[in-house]
């Protein structure tokens, strides 16, 4: 178990060269990473306990949050990031289509909207309908890197878990999901409970129509409440050092993109390519760290 801070928050998104606003609400989630106390945590606090989690694609074993940038403060609740198993054995018959898992990184706007609206299921949620960057497994029942990288729109939405619990099932398809149930025809309107009532009330009574989304890992979370998060670039990161990174890409015939400062679609790719010709492609994670960085000749500086 670690205790995590606001602090520690925005220094792990620092050191991601992750362009952060001035005010409002942000979500966040990290990966394989568990409230300690899966109540408490609701409260806007300075600081909650966390702790690391096996991630088992059967049940909620990460941790979604809210950061309120004008108080300083955040929430934490119960979810999951990945797909559950069951969606996952269906997509492996599929060549994967059908699940998927979002990579990590700043991922823009997530809006108010509904989550399958046509469906009796359907309910007010947060709906993302942009291209993202994400992961399809065809061959086995979790994802890695040996997994393929395909940037689309896969709708992957943030809503409800239909879910009791961090030991019960959970139902997701790739999308971010709370641990609660929604108000739907399905459960004959019957409010939102669980933690998904407390997110969702937070997030639609604030005065903003969309909020950013940055998911990490539980380990880049420790790290940080170490006070040592490493500097790394990843799908979303900003700022003189990716386009340091761009214009070594270049230099390799792996980029032909502009050279703007902004980790994409093509700077994710090239750096993947680079990483699989370099070390293999169990080894290309999308992610600029040190072994990286040094192959590329670039130096990452702690801030």
């Amino acid at each position: 178990m670690f205790s995590l801070t606001f602090d520690d928050l925005i220094d792990l998104w620092k050191e991601n060269q992750f362009l952060i606003p001035e005010e409002g609400l942000l979500f966040f989630g990290l990966r394989g990473c568990q409230p300690a106390d899966m109540e408490d945590g609701h409260n806007f606090q300075d600081s909650h306990y966390l702790m690391l989690a096996d991630v088992n694609y059967r049940n909620p074993r990460c941790t979604l949050g809210q950061v309120n940038l004008d108080d300083r403060t955040f929430s934490i609740f119960s979810g999951s990031t990945v797909p559950n198993i069951k969606n996952i054995k269906k997509a492996q018959k599929r060549g994967g289509k059908g699940a998927n898992q979002l990579m990590t990184g700043y991922h823009e706007n997530y809006k108010k909207g509904w989550h399958r609206s046509s469906s009796i299921y359907g309910h007010r949620a947060f709906r993302m309908d942009s291209p993202l960057p994400i992961r399809r497994s065809y061959d086995d029942l979790d994802y890695d890197e040996l997994d393929r990288v395909e940037y689309m729109v896969p709708y992957d939405n943030l809503h409800a878990a239909w879910s009791m619990g961090s030991d019960s099932r959970y139902s997701s398809a790739g999308c971010q999901v709370v641990v609660g149930f929604p108000q739907c025809k399905h459960r004959n309107g019957e409010q939102n409970s669980g933690s998904w009532a407390v997110f969702y009330d937070n997030a639609y009574n604030a005065n903003q129509e969309e909020f950013d989304y940055i998911l990490l890992n539980g380990r880049d979370a420790l790290s940080a409440s170490n006070k040592n998060p490493p500097t790394r670039l990843r799908y979303g990161s900003n700022g003189s050092l990716v386009k340091e990174l761009q214009h070594k890409l270049n230099e390799k015939e792996l980029y032909q993109g502009a050279i703007d400062g902004k980790l994409g679609e093509l700077t994710l790719y090239a750096l993947i390519n680079f990483q699989k010709t370099e070390y293999g492609k169990s080894s290309a994670d999308g992610i600029l760290g040190p072994i990286t960085a040094k192959s590329l000749g670039i130096t990452l500086n702690h801030s």
